[in-house]
């Protein structure tokens, strides 16, 4: 069939084979070769094609395309040593069940319906949402929502938190179904209204997640690349339609369980469409949305052979020709475009091993996960690096010397111990410091008069009426039971009372020194000697504190030292004594030396101070802690960390908290020992099959 014509000019042509609903793009000398086929030996179809046309066809020409034909098996079998041929192959690329099933439980697809009847039937129902009319209408509605949303911004945007639970994700769910459902009827009535067939339509499970698909494939035989361009972006489009009006409908509609689906509805149409169907790194929609807009069928294959080339050229010398003929700047960009699908799919592929070996119990997955990583990543380097060795002799020997020494830095750097530094986060603190706060509700009596104290002297009082009212009742009770116990003397029975009164006399002594000592504990005294900061200035004689509310900071400033907080990792080659740099964050930033003073043995979970917190605008990251009884989780450091003490070798002047960054200088390491090191830690964590 005749297709559009080539970048140059040249017309072009598309071959379809019905049986595998595969296409192949011709140019001109092909298709006049083809056209003159009949039973023409090579040296007579030569010399025809190259009378009737301005053509200058060569053997090698004819060569190329034969061979073309038979690897695609688009010739008829005359002959039995054809027939063999095609069957050796077959079996050559016949696979065992087993090795099948490695190779695509990744993805595969199960059609369900032929919907070609009913998209014929329904498509003159649904033309007028194809017209500019309607285009124009939904964007303007779109940008509407847009603008409203904009006006209430966090509103939605505490929408989408509130909605992080199980039955809000329910919801996305079903939103995505009807979402992608959408999406897939826009490429079939597109297809349609162009006179396209769809084949079928059905679901395709991606490592086990199942999506929606549209067979489209014969919008190969359109001869416009604008038809294909708008078969290609119809489902983008058309779920970007109805983000837009879901939007608009989610600001006009009030509260309730209507609202909530529209959310759903916006959101999972807008981040979906946006970060998965239109990137051009994968076979999705935005694949062949760019292949249609540079009229390129084919474009990763394409694309890959001209970086596979711009490698061996620049790297290694080779004297390769450009697989295709290209302007310099379409060809640079084309081979930026590899490279990035190159880096694009090395994330992917990552990203779903990891997902193959948690999906999996862990023996099935880490076999998985081994199998992906060596198909999808390792094989296409093994058969690169096989032409490099095998085309070796061609390497200039300048090029080799530059290798081998680029080989010899690459293992000094992998193998030496060059790695010193440990660097990690803490906070500058005095050495004693104490929160003064009161151990239960209390009065304060007074504020105190100076800010220098000695150890024992009384920083702050304070007193409790109730805890005066039970010292006074339990001291008249104790009386009261003394007087009764001396009027007893001389009774019948006054032994009997005597003991029961003597008991009770003893227990509310115990009560008096019960409520004694509490109110000695409201006497708050420094236990060391130290100065007086951050008192609440909220504070005053007769006013009223909670329990453990923070009063005051007592802090010594004659000592002050670093607690930094070092990964697990970098602990080994850490020991005390060994020298430390330290950076204050403050503006501007100050430097001191020092010394590895103490190494906690046990992990830090909880953070001595919130400025260390990341939440809080600190360096270290934590998540929430275990749930306590009657308590607010307690935030938690993410990753395991050790405290490491640091001595200054001189005094600190600037008396006050800060962030530090601490630079240690640890024992030599080879940064392949690291490597295996965490990837031994690694495999053992993760070995409890």
């Amino acid at each position: 069939m005749p297709a559009a014509p080539n970048a140059d000019g040249t017309p072009a042509w598309v071959i379809q084979d019905p049986v595998r609903n595969r296409f192949f793009r011709i140019g001109w000398l092909e298709f006049e070769l083809l056209l003159n086929w009949a039973d023409n030996d090579a040296g007579t179809l030569i010399r025809t094609v190259n009378a009737q046309t301005p053509l200058n066809v060569t053997p090698d020409d004819v060569r190329q395309l034969l061979n073309f034909l038979a690897e695609n098996e688009l010739l008829r079998l005359d002959r039995a040593a054809d027939v063999d041929r095609v069957r050796a192959r077959h079996a050559r690329l016949r696979r065992a069940p087993l090795e099948w099933l490695l190779h695509n439980y990744l993805f595969f697809r199960v059609p369900l319906l032929r919907p070609q009847r009913w998209l014929a039937a329904t498509a003159p129902y649904v033309d007028w949402l194809q017209t500019r009319a309607a285009a124009v209408a939904i964007a303007m509605l779109t940008a509407l929502g847009l603008y409203l949303v904009s006006r209430q911004w966090d509103s939605f945007t505490h929408t989408f938190v509130d909605h992080m639970t199980w039955s809000g994700l329910i919801g996305y769910a079903l939103a995505l179904v009807f979402a992608k459902a959408v999406h897939e009827l826009g490429h079939a009535f597109a297809a349609t209204r162009h006179g396209v067939r769809v084949a079928h339509m059905g679901v395709a499970f991606l490592v086990m997640f199942p999506m929606l698909y549209t067979d489209t494939g014969e919008s190969w035989r359109l001869k416009d690349p604008k038809h294909r361009l708008s078969i290609a972006s119809a489902g983008i489009v058309v779920e970007l339609a109805l983000a837009g009006l879901a939007t608009l409908a989610w600001a006009l509609t009030p509260d309730g369980a209507l609202r909530n689906g529209l959310f759903f509805l916006a959101t999972t149409s807008w981040v979906l469409t946006l970060a998965i169907n239109a990137s051009p790194f994968m076979r999705f929609d935005g694949y062949f949305i760019l292949s249609d807009l540079l009229d390129m069928p084919n474009l990763h294959e394409r694309a890959g052979a001209l970086a596979r080339t711009w490698m061996r050229r620049h790297l290694l010398g080779f004297a390769d020709a450009w697989p295709e003929p290209f302007e310099p700047a379409r060809r640079h960009g084309l081979i930026a475009f590899a490279l990035a699908t190159w880096l694009y799919r090395l994330v992917v592929f990552l990203g779903i091993a990891l997902l193959v070996y948690f999906f999996f119990f862990k023996v099935l997955g880490l076999f998985l996960m081994v199998v992906e990583l060596a198909w999808f990543i390792g094989k296409p380097v093994k058969n690169e690096l096989k032409v490099w060795y095998e085309r070796r002799a061609e390497i200039r020997r300048s090029r080799r010397f530059g290798a081998a020494v680029l080989l010899v830095l690459m293992g000094l750097l992998l193998f030496l111990p060059l790695s010193t530094r440990v660097q990690a986060h803490g906070w500058l603190r005095a050495e004693e410091q104490q929160l003064i706060y009161s151990p239960f509700e209390a009065q304060l009596v007074g504020l105190p008069r100076q800010r220098q104290f000695r150890q024992g002297d009384v920083v702050l009082a304070l007193d409790s009426k109730v805890l005066g009212f039970d010292q006074e009742r339990a001291r008249q009770l104790a009386l009261a039971r003394e007087r009764q116990m001396a009027g007893l003397m001389g009774l019948p029975d006054g032994e009997s009372q005597r003991q029961l009164l003597a008991s009770q006399k003893a227990l509310h002594k115990a009560e008096e020194r019960a409520s004694t000592e509490q109110r000695e504990r409201l006497i708050l005294r420094a236990p060391f000697d130290g100065v007086l900061y951050d008192l609440d200035p909220e504070l005053d004689a007769g006013v009223w504190v909670k329990s453990l509310q923070p009063l005051a900071m007592l802090v010594n400033p004659d000592r002050w030292v670093v607690d930094a907080y070092v990964a697990e990792a970098d602990l080994s080659r850490i020991e005390v004594g060994q020298r430390v740099r330290v950076r204050q964050m403050v503006d501007p930033p100050v430097w001191r030396d020092g010394r590895v003073g103490a190494i906690d043995v046990a992990r830090t979970t909880a953070l001595p101070s919130p400025m260390l917190d990341a939440s809080h605008g600190g360096p270290i990251a934590t998540v929430p802690g275990p749930a306590m009884a009657f308590s607010q989780r307690v935030p938690v450091a993410r990753d395991a960390l050790f405290r490491v003490r640091v001595e200054l070798d001189e005094p600190v002047t600037q008396e006050r908290l800060s962030l530090v960054r601490v630079r240690i200088e640890g024992r030599p390491e080879a940064l392949m020992d690291r490597m295996l090191r965490r990837a031994v830690s690694v495999l053992v964590r993760e070995s409890g099959f």
